[in-house]
């Protein structure tokens, strides 16, 4: 399976480390703006790789080099001098989009086949260009999402009732942002349900200050949404149909159209192998239709970016 990176910062290495580590490839192309330390961090990764089980070929190349693969992951962001906010999610919406014009169209035509699978942030906009400017059917462009924030509300929980987070159920679904939401009526652990008891709403609210702790004591975040990105590749070439929260087109879903937000997804080698409609409580429904109306609004704001002809 040829996998591309698209934008080889802090982020985009760590997914590079992290696909030779787990041989989630045969071939991984580099693509970034930096031409010599694109080749220092692919000669890095391809001795790194002799050290793993498994073969695959790492390269540094231009967008050309991503041509015919089977997964293109995009992970490059506009620098903070031209727009770029590494803390703020939907200020960064615009500068990103406007980069996005200029390679998506490019990576789409070279690779008509592909899977597109998004990780600049905000994800959810930017996972929403993506198809509008790919034009690639809905199941083959998604985006990180809500997998991360998920993972973190899973990993307080299995901290403080002492159960194997790979036992416990709970999603955090909406936006990969300020509105997301718990399903607290969907939180289990072999059959228990947990969303009732008052820790998990507060395991939850920890979870929203997770991603700004790690930002203001390390300057960024890398391993987690690389490892979130990995999951997703291995999904992809195992065909494994695991379910997992991604951002997604949603179309009809509780009444919501034509935005992208986290929902669980079944995801496979053809992508989003489906979509799963899950019970939400009313609430949970108002906070999703929250989450969609936020992110339906910046849509609005970006649309010219991927209605107009670039040039």
């Amino acid at each position: 399976m040829k996998v591309s990176i698209v934008g080889v910062g802090k982020v985009g290495v760590t997914v590079g480390y992290s696909i030779v580590s787990h041989g989630l490839a045969s071939e991984l192309v580099l693509v970034g703006r930096n031409q010599q330390r694109l080749r220092g961090e692919a000669l890095d990764l391809q001795h790194a790789a002799a050290l793993h089980p498994g073969r695959i070929s790492v390269r540094g190349g231009d967008l050309e080099a991503t041509r015919n693969s089977a997964v293109i992951v995009l992970s490059l962001a506009e620098s903070a001098d031209k727009g770029g906010h590494a803390m703020d999610r939907i200020a960064s919406a615009a500068p990103n989009a406007r980069l996005f014009k200029e390679v998506v169209p490019q990576l789409a035509r070279l690779s008509p086949d592909a899977i597109l699978l998004v990780m600049t942030n905000p994800v959810d906009v930017l996972t929403y260009a993506t198809l509008k400017l790919s034009g690639f059917d809905p199941k083959r462009v998604l985006g990180t999402g809500t997998l991360i924030d998920s993972a973190r509300f899973r990993s307080l929980l299995s901290a403080h009732y002492e159960i194997n987070s790979d036992d416990i159920r709970a999603y955090v679904l909406g936006e990969h942002g300020e509105s997301q939401f718990p399903v607290l009526s969907a939180v289990y652990a072999g059959g228990w349900h947990m969303g009732k008891d008052p820790i998990v709403k507060h395991a939850f609210e920890q979870t929203l200050t997770a991603a700004p702790e790690v930002f203001i004591s390390k300057g960024y975040t890398n391993f987690a949404v690389a490892s979130a990105a990995s999951m997703i590749l291995q999904a992809i070439r195992d065909d494994s149909h695991r379910t997992m929260p991604v951002s997604t087109l949603v179309d009809g879903y509780y009444g919501i159209e034509d935005v992208c937000l986290s929902l669980p997804a079944v995801i496979g080698r053809e992508g989003v192998a489906q979509v799963l409609s899950i019970a939400l409580s009313a609430e949970e429904q108002q906070q999703l239709h929250r989450s969609a109306n936020h992110l339906l609004d910046v849509n609005q704001k970006l649309s010219d970016v991927w209605n107009k002809p670039a040039g």
